[in-house]
């Protein structure tokens, strides 16, 4: 495994732990409508890029939409989440394994006639 893809494993794991704390700080504060925009695209299905962009637009509609939920205990995991997400979004191609590299080489066949 090269580093990138360990870079984005762990910012991908840090993108979860954020999502998490947001989804318990408006449970328990019963904030719906901000609950309602993080559950239309978190969890993740899977790493890839459209995922985590959908996860990206949602939060952007969010801060347009209801900027007032976006305060408080929210601000600094919305930071951390806006950097794992720029991690993830800008650099999609170094981030995922080189799988063309790894494969086998292929054999040259020889025909006879």
């Amino acid at each position: 495994m090269n580093g990138h893809s360990e870079s984005r494993e762990v910012a991908v794991e840090s993108l979860n732990t954020a999502c998490e704390r947001l989804f318990d700080i408006w449970c328990e504060s019963r904030s719906v409508i901000p609950l309602s925009y993080l559950l239309h695209c978190w969890p993740l299905p899977d790493w890839g890029y459209a995922s985590v962009k959908k996860l990206s637009d949602g939060l952007r509609e969010l801060r347009i939409s209801n900027p007032d939920a976006l305060g408080g205990r929210v601000r600094p995991i919305l930071g951390e989440l806006t950097s794992c997400i720029d991690e993830i979004l800008l650099y999609p191609r170094i981030c995922l394994p080189r799988a063309i590299n790894e494969s086998p080489p292929i054999e040259p066949s020889l025909y006879v006639m």
